[in-house]
This record gives structure tokens, sequence and C-alpha cells, in this order.
């Protein structure tokens, strides 16, 4: 098999080439997200494996320790000394859990901008597919993509007059 290192020379095979050039970045763009996007979210994952065990431990002893601590110091009855404990444990509990969300959304937020690329790539597809005259891109390259024929007329490689 030949590998053909010759430039593009129709309108059409540009644009496919700078489609296919245009995967290829989107693609290592995704691949720097997507490391980014792990990082961030390896720091939640393993906050949030913290905090299960912990509240898990914390209800059995530390809601039986305060309980009875609270009971016995501030005579109150062991139900409201029991409340009062479950209440704190469940306060940290909640912080950890939130600390743990914002991380998963930061890590989320990471793969926005890989994202908001991919759906800027595909209009620009669509309308150079749809209407190349029209499409921004091709109207900045117009250069690239025509010749000037003998009469000064814009013409692209198609055939296709281009208005100057």
């Amino acid at each position: 098999m030949t590998t053909s290192t010759e430039e593009p020379t129709t309108g059409f095979e540009k644009v496919l080439s700078d489609i296919f050039d245009l995967a290829g970045l989107q693609m290592q763009l995704l691949a720097v997200d997507s490391q980014e996007a792990r990082r961030k979210l390896s720091k939640a994952v393993v906050i949030a494996s913290i905090a299960v065990p912990l509240s898990t431990a914390m209800f059995t002893v530390a809601l039986f320790g305060t309980g009875y601590i609270l009971h016995e110091t501030l005579e109150w009855s062991v139900g409201a000394s029991m409340l009062a404990a479950s209440g704190v444990t469940a306060l940290v509990v909640l912080i950890l859990g939130l600390v743990a969300y914002k991380l998963i959304r930061n890590a989320a937020a990471a793969m926005q901008e890989t994202k908001s690329e991919f759906a800027e790539s595909l209009r620009w597809i669509k309308a150079t597919i749809i209407s190349p005259k029209t499409s921004a891109r091709n109207q900045l390259r117009r250069e690239s993509f025509s010749q000037t024929s003998s009469n000064g007329e814009s013409v692209d490689n198609l055939g296709t007059k281009w208005p100057r």
C-alpha cells in the first residue's frame, strides 16, 4: 500500500483534509481534558471512599459514645443525648458529601471545553457541507479554495464562480 503525501487539489479534498485535521485535534483535546477530569475525579473518589466508611463507623461509635457523654454531663435524657450526637455526625457527613460533590462537578466541568469545541466543529462541518459559499471559514479561506480565471473571476476547482 502506498501513501500519498500530495496536498489536496480540489476544494472538496481540502474540506475533507480540514475535517480529518479537525478530528485529530479534537481527539488530542479530548485526551488532555480526560486526563484532567480523571485527575480531579480521583480526588473526589478518594474523599468519598474515606467519607463512607468513616460515616458508617461514626454512627455506631460516635453516636453511642457522645450520646452517653451528653447524658452524663448535661443530665439530658438518653434519647435527647443520642439525637444530639447523631445531628453532629450527620453534619460532618453532609460536609464531606458536599466536598465530594463539588469535586465531581469540577471534574465534569473540565470536559466542558472539549464538549464546546466538538459542538463548534460539528457546526462548522455542517455549514461547510450544506452551504460552502456562506460558511464563514470558507469565506476567510476563499483564496485557498479558488483560482483566478483569465477574466479575473474567482473559480473553485469544481467550477463554481465566487463573487468578489
